[in-house]
């Protein structure tokens, strides 16, 4: 099988895994469990990855792929509509709660395992990265982008998180009333 299909392989089974976490739960998948989500034997698992610290950290680089392709369809759609990826990244639709759910057990693991807290430090510069990429395109002059990163990242995080816990607490439109309100303060278009 060559390289690219054996990704290929992986990543579906990385799929399988968010899915299952999503509704789950990170201890309900062992490598057991998603061996059979998958219809594969656990053999056939343990061939595409060494363990299942190895299988959850392709579960979490898809899910850096999901956002680096939300990020590349919002600069595509419009280069400066920094609200939109904002909201691109929060938890407000079920597409987008599937992928936060396995973020938050993964970060729970970052705080104990050197592996998932250095992919959790690359997400999160990326991130930052990406929105002081538009937050520069957006206000020219700013002169701090990364602390209005980090901010902005900050308010994402915060309403996804309530959202997931309380989706009574905030409806589409309030998210993209609370982030288009931060964004005309803290980076106004030039």
């Amino acid at each position: 099988m060559s390289e690219t299909a054996h990704d290929e392989r992986r990543r579906a089974i990385a799929h399988v895994a968010i899915g299952l976490i999503a509704r789950e739960g990170l201890e309900a998948a062992t490598v057991r469990r998603i061996a059979a989500e998958v219809g594969f034997s656990t053999t056939i698992v343990t061939h595409y990855f060494a363990d299942k610290q190895e299988l959850l950290l392709w579960a979490y680089r898809a899910i850096d792929e999901w956002a680096r392709e939300r990020f590349d369809d919002a600069m595509a759609r419009d280069p400066v509509d920094l609200v939109h990826y904002l909201m691109s990244m929060c938890a407000v639709r079920e597409v987008d709660k599937v992928n936060w759910r396995p973020l938050i057990g993964i970060w729970d693991r970052a705080l104990r395992d050197p592996a998932f807290a250095a992919e959790l430090h690359g997400w999160t510069d990326t991130t930052l990265a990406r929105i002081a990429a538009i937050v520069r395109i957006r206000d020219p002059d700013c002169t701090e982008p990364a602390k209005a990163a980090r901010r902005l990242l900050a308010m994402v995080q915060g309403i996804s998180l309530q959202t997931l816990f309380d989706r009574d607490s905030w409806t589409d439109e309030a998210v993209r009333e609370a982030l288009t309100s931060e964004v005309d303060l803290l980076v106004p278009c030039r």
